[in-house]
């Protein structure tokens, strides 16, 4: 493999990396994505053989981050795979980003890892889990990764972003007004004292409950979630001051077929509705809030400002959308296409792990794969227990179900 030199990060991977400087847990700007698979599990030289063989085709990952003065990526003179493969004692349940990474990652290596460990004690299933700073790639970077890795497929893997530079502010025009909106005086989000503790929870439910709310009322899955979600964050953390709970939903801002594995996201604020709205009430704000004109909007305005080093625009607009002191958490969402094969073995149910942004209350991420939909939350020491919040979630769906399933004698359409 020819050496890489060093290179400057872009503006997304330097703001992760500033956020993970001031993060109070160095495991706080990791995320991953965790997978149940079917049969013996490989030997953990199985898969380092595997890994190298393919990371010719992904040579950032050899990449360590480095943030001074400036951030930037420079080769790991000493890239060992060894050091990224490797096992874990068998458990049930799934674990964390920060008991994987139990005394911290080390900053001197590339900041991303592959981990395998027995599911069951017949040998029957096993799980994989890789996890990656969010400087390095983003949750739809990290899948494709997974899948050139150890997947069957022959994935060609672009390195980092392309394309000219970033446009300048006349390309923030379509989502202006939002973004005058965010210099309006508004109630602060609340804000606590978190202890240095993390806490996971998940919860699923079958992905059909979601897609008949969302044929009934021609909402998107991920609209009825968030629609649940503004039900359930109301149990969780009620705050009857305000009638909406403005929470950040990252959007891709990939081209179709775009093979960018590094992170290529944008910020959409989305006001939840809060206070004493009927399921079907908030389902219809949600569709206006989160509808797929407006999210397209923002995608083509972030993939028009983020392109390469940025732009002076893409900065502050961040900086407006995902302001701290104005938004309650962000709620992530990602779809795996079923059924997939790493290693050679089946994908039994897939998830994902969240991170978790410097002062924010939790961090929920929504992942569906087959027939699955799960919900995994994370929160910091002295928050409401996330056990709670997925809980209220999986309720809120149930309740929207009945008032949106078909009735007898009622025909299909919403």
């Amino acid at each position: 493999m020819d050496d890489l030199p060093t290179v400057p990060a872009d503006l997304l991977g330097t703001a992760f990396a500033r956020l993970g400087q001031i993060a109070p847990n160095p495991a706080d700007t990791w995320f991953g994505l965790v997978f149940r698979l079917a049969g013996p599990r490989p030997t953990v030289d199985e898969l380092r053989a595997r890994v190298a063989a393919r990371l010719d085709r992904l040579p950032r990952l050899t990449e360590r981050l480095v943030a001074r003065a400036t951030v930037q990526w420079e080769r790991d003179p000493d890239f060992d795979v060894a050091r990224h493969v490797g096992t874990l004692p068998r458990h049930t349940g799934v674990l964390s980003a920060h008991e994987i990474l139990a005394g911290g990652p080390d900053p001197a290596r590339p900041p991303w890892g592959l981990w395998v460990t027995d599911d069951s004690e017949d040998g029957e299933s096993w799980r994989l889990y890789y996890l990656v700073h969010h400087a390095r790639q983003d949750a739809a970077g990290a899948l494709r990764t997974v899948m050139a890795l150890l997947g069957d497929d022959e994935i060609p893997a672009a390195t980092g972003p392309a394309g000219v530079r970033g446009r300048g502010w006349p390309a923030l025009l379509p989502i202006a007004a939002d973004l005058v909106r965010t210099k309006l005086p508004a109630p602060p989000v609340p804000r606590k004292a978190y202890g240095p503790g993390r806490v996971l929870a998940s919860a699923e439910v079958d992905v059909a409950l979601l897609t008949e709310i969302a044929g009934r009322t021609g909402a998107t899955v991920n609209q009825v979630h968030l629609a649940a979600m503004s039900s359930a964050l109301d149990r969780w953390s009620p705050r009857p001051e305000v009638s909406r709970r403005p929470v950040n939903i990252p959007v891709d801002t990939r081209a179709a077929g775009e093979e960018d594995l590094s992170s290529r996201l944008g910020f959409m604020r989305v006001d939840l509705p809060c206070g004493d709205a009927a399921p079907a009430q908030r389902l219809r704000a949600v569709r206006a809030a989160a509808g797929r004109r407006r999210t397209e909007r923002y995608r083509r305005v972030w993939a028009a400002i983020t392109r390469r080093g940025g732009h002076p625009a893409a900065a502050w607009a961040m900086r407006r959308i995902t302001d701290h002191t104005q938004v309650a958490m962000t709620l992530s969402n990602l779809r795996l296409t079923a059924p997939m094969t790493l290693a050679g073995a089946p994908v039994v149910d897939a998830t994902a792990l969240p991170w978790l942004p410097p002062a924010h209350e939790c961090f929920a991420f929504f992942a569906t794969y087959g027939d699955r939909a799960a919900l995994t939350v994370l929160a910091p020491e002295g928050a409401p227990e996330p056990a709670a919040l997925a809980a209220y979630w999986t309720d809120a769906v149930h309740e929207l179900h009945r008032v949106h399933a078909p009735r007898p004698g009622v025909g299909s359409s919403a």
